[in-house]
């Protein structure tokens, strides 16, 4: 009986020593959360994302207060396109009390993230403008914010946005905001409001004086109400401020000084666009048109056989000076006119192509 207790003894002993050999030396050891958060993190620079999302499920089940934890979780659902599911882990956060601000903007960040994914712009909008509310310095908020106003058509407050992201960038010109009161002015010319789209295209004008479209829409709103003087001092400001681009109104101004009977007046307004603009092509077209109507083919030929000379592509100089020669029954003219401009087309190809040949030659080199 001694010999029995003795032999059981020594197995009990053995026993232990194996299992306290086995708990210290071969039992793995369980990982703590802050050691499976910082693999998450390794596993997401590597791109290992299914890797890091059961990471993360395990960290926020022993730690529900690792608010990164649940931002990084959403952000994996939403890159695999369930941003639904990103949105109840982020929308979960938001009940949450004792966020810190930065907590806040980063929750807020995320949820604008899934609701643009999802479509949803007006929630999208509401999420920028609360984390803006939270940091009003936040540059990349007011950006976003900015972007939704443009594609929802709502120009004064995408006008109010721009205002304070030059602010935040300490930048003083006012240029780029033109264009907010453009599309504001254009909406009400839309609705026929020409006084009051007038007013704010005016604005646009103070805030950017080379702004053309501004300039075209007051004439043509001075036009819609039969203001034809108004209109024409109004297109001749633009060729004032900006005499390169005087070539857009002259359709306008020939119609509209042509209602006024005072069609000579667009020899002045022509010879002012090329004292600026010398190879201004409509400029040099109205002038031999308005040449040729008033009798003095010569000064018109010249003038369009000038144009040809130098772009033997424009098809209405050509066909203006065959129909001139045909006017006279100068067929001789007009043999001679398209072989020279055959001859100089051909010229321009041959160019053209040897400027290829070099550019590749080059490259070869």
């Amino acid at each position: 009986m001694a010999e029995y207790l003795f032999t059981f003894f020594v197995l009990l002993v053995i026993s232990a020593v194996a299992y306290l050999a086995y708990e210290h030396f071969l039992r793995p050891t369980a990982k703590t959360g802050s050691e499976l958060y910082q693999e998450a993190l390794r596993d997401l620079l590597d791109g290992r994302q299914e890797k890091a999302f059961s990471k993360l499920r395990q960290v926020i089940a022993e730690d529900s207060g690792n608010i990164d934890a649940y931002l990084r979780l959403g952000k994996i659902l939403r890159d695999n396109k369930k941003p639904d599911k990103a949105l109840q882990v982020h929308k979960d956060l938001t009940l949450r009390t004792g966020l810190s601000s930065h907590e806040k903007v980063e929750v807020l960040e995320q949820l604008y993230a899934d609701f643009f994914e999802l479509g949803e712009f007006d929630q999208a909008q509401a999420a920028l403008k609360e984390l803006i509310s939270v940091d009003p310095r936040d540059r990349r908020a007011h950006i976003n914010l900015l972007k939704l106003q443009e594609k929802a058509g709502h120009w004064d407050e995408a006008y109010d946005s721009a205002v304070k992201i030059l602010k935040l960038e300490g930048n003083k010109s006012k240029k780029p905001l033109a264009g907010y009161k453009f599309h504001m002015a254009e909406e009400l010319y839309k609705k026929r409001e020409y006084h009051k789209a007038r007013i704010l295209f005016k604005e646009a004008l103070g805030l950017d004086p080379t702004c053309v479209q501004a300039y075209l829409m007051i004439g043509d709103s001075y036009l819609e109400e039969k203001r034809f003087e108004d209109a024409v001092n109004f297109f001749n400001k633009l060729i004032d401020a900006v005499p390169d681009q005087g070539h857009l109104v002259i359709e306008r101004l020939k119609k509209t000084l042509f209602t006024l009977g005072r069609f000579g007046d667009i020899v002045d307004i022509c010879e002012n666009i090329l004292k600026h603009s010398p190879k201004n092509l409509e400029a040099r077209l109205t002038l031999a048109e308005f040449y040729d109507k008033k009798g003095d083919t010569t000064a018109a030929e010249q003038m369009l056989a000038e144009i040809v000379e130098e772009t033997p592509e424009n098809t209405k100089a050509v066909c203006e000076l065959i129909r001139l020669y045909l006017a006279r029954d100068d067929k001789k003219k007009i043999k001679e006119l398209i072989r020279d401009i055959e001859h100089r087309r051909e010229k321009m190809k041959s160019a053209s192509v040897s400027k290829i040949v070099d550019t590749s030659l080059i490259g070869i080199r």
